[in-house]
């Protein structure tokens, strides 16, 4: 599937495996949302 060019939505991607999807996927060309709850400093740095 292409990605590059869209757009998706990542939730808990401030730690661990949400953020590793997040990285994965920009990685892939996806424009990639982040969204996390209580980690900002975290989701700041993906």
């Amino acid at each position: 599937m292409e990605l590059r060019g869209r757009w998706g939505l990542v939730t808990g991607a401030g730690k661990r495996i949400g953020r590793s999807i997040a990285l994965a996927l920009a990685g892939r060309g996806l424009n990639v949302i982040v969204h996390y709850h209580a980690s900002a400093d975290a989701a700041a740095a993906t």
